[in-house]
């Protein structure tokens, strides 16, 4: 198995740098939005994680509710069934979305590729990929904190109660992603967060690659980030990436992080306009490759300051404390924009920030909600005046 699953491996590397393209693609599957759980929240069933994590993923993707086709979500509990999630979804009004639980040792692969055929076959559609998985020990390293669920996120499901977490258990983690087509983001105005460039599964030698884009070469080195999800006894095998002057390489325990929490940590962690390359072993023997791009957020005019949209409503006290805030704490690094969710013109946002102003975006995407998050505009804000700078270098 070990040497089978390294030749895999290899071998989809190397056709993804014989094939791989940089152009974009009008069909290509992009990931709006990902969000995952902190490892610091308190013991929530597994149900009740996926709906606090589903709703706020909505929310970041400001996408209205009745786009939702599919909700895929990969388990370990008995508790999140199709029946279970589907409450989910009627209660956060995503009464388009079919919902299907996925619980088996491979049902992170599973959930990716039935995302993407699904994506492929209806490329108007939105697809949420979300993992709960029980005693779950989730990884604190180099955590962005736009990654991170918001904090006091009201919960929406009717029965979800924190209960006290059992002493010998851990707190199950939850995470999801929410993917469409560049297409459908276009139509509907959104400013993705990646674009998922390739996505190879390989099992018993026989390769089924799922062609996203087109045909011009990459080189190893262009790609900034490897996340490895594998076996501990296989981590020395990989070596050989290292010897090959790429840039980071990071292994996971594949027992201990699912397809969604690699899928949000990487999407946040990559600098915009890199490329990250994503390598799952799954328990039944297959191997996933995805090659994933990190877009670059870009006000609406190409010399402007990056452009807050503040969702809002008069009055609102606690928005009127947020521009305070940025004005004392960020003066001159952006250009303000409100959009009053109260107006007839805006009901769209009325429905998805109701209860949760003030709500923030930069440059198109989600930064925060409730309150000013300085830690993530810090983070965003210094990222893009880094990009800023390489460019003028190029």
């Amino acid at each position: 198995m070990p040497a089978i699953f390294r030749s895999q491996c290899l071998k989809s590397i190397w056709h993804m740098v014989r094939h791989h393209s940089l152009r974009p693609n009008q069909n290509a599957v992009v990931i709006a939005a990902a969000v995952r759980t902190p490892s610091t929240l308190e013991y929530t069933k597994e149900d009740q994680l996926a709906g606090m994590v589903i709703d706020e993923l909505v929310k970041r993707t400001s996408v209205p509710r009745d786009e939702f086709k599919k909700l895929i979500v990969c388990t370990s509990s008995e508790i999140v069934n199709n029946d279970s999630l589907r409450n989910v979804a009627k209660h956060l009004g995503l009464k388009s979305c079919q919902a299907h639980a996925i619980r088996n040792e491979a049902c992170s692969v599973c959930g990716l590729q039935m995302s993407l055929e699904c994506l492929q076959k209806d490329q108007d559609g939105w697809i949420i990929l979300g993992d709960t998985r029980a005693n779950l020990k989730q990884q604190e390293n180099d955590v962005k904190h736009s990654e991170l669920l918001t904090e006091g996120m009201p919960l929406r499901y009717p029965q979800a109660n924190l209960q006290e977490k059992p002493a010998s258990s851990e707190c199950p983690g939850a995470a999801a992603v929410a993917l469409t087509t560049a297409q459908t983001a276009e139509r509907l105005q959104l400013q993705p967060l990646a674009v998922v460039r390739e996505f190879f599964i390989e099992h018993d030698n026989e390769q089924a690659i799922y062609r996203l884009t087109g045909d011009q070469p990459i080189k190893l080195n262009d790609v900034h980030s490897w996340q490895l999800v594998i076996k501990e006894e296989l981590k020395d095998q990989f070596g050989a990436l290292a010897a090959l002057d790429v840039n980071e390489v990071c292994t996971h325990d594949f027992r201990q992080i699912t397809a969604s929490h690699l899928l949000t940590h990487t999407v946040h962690a990559l600098p915009a306009g890199s490329l990250g390359c994503v390598i799952m072993e799954s328990g039944d023997g297959r191997c996933v490759l995805m090659v994933l791009e990190k877009i670059i957020p870009t006000p609406s005019q190409a010399e402007s300051l990056p452009q807050l949209t503040l969702y809002t409503k008069e009055p609102c006290p606690l928005c009127d404390e947020l521009v305070d805030k940025l004005e004392r704490n960020f003066s001159g690094e952006f250009e303000l924009r409100k959009v009053f969710i109260d107006r007839k013109e805006n009901v769209r946002y009325l429905r998805l920030f109701r209860y949760d102003i003030p709500v923030l975006f930069l440059n198109g995407q989600f930064l925060c909600m409730h309150s000013l998050n300085e830690q993530v505009l810090r983070e965003r804000l210094d990222a893009l005046k880094a990009t800023g700078r390489e460019h003028k270098k190029t």
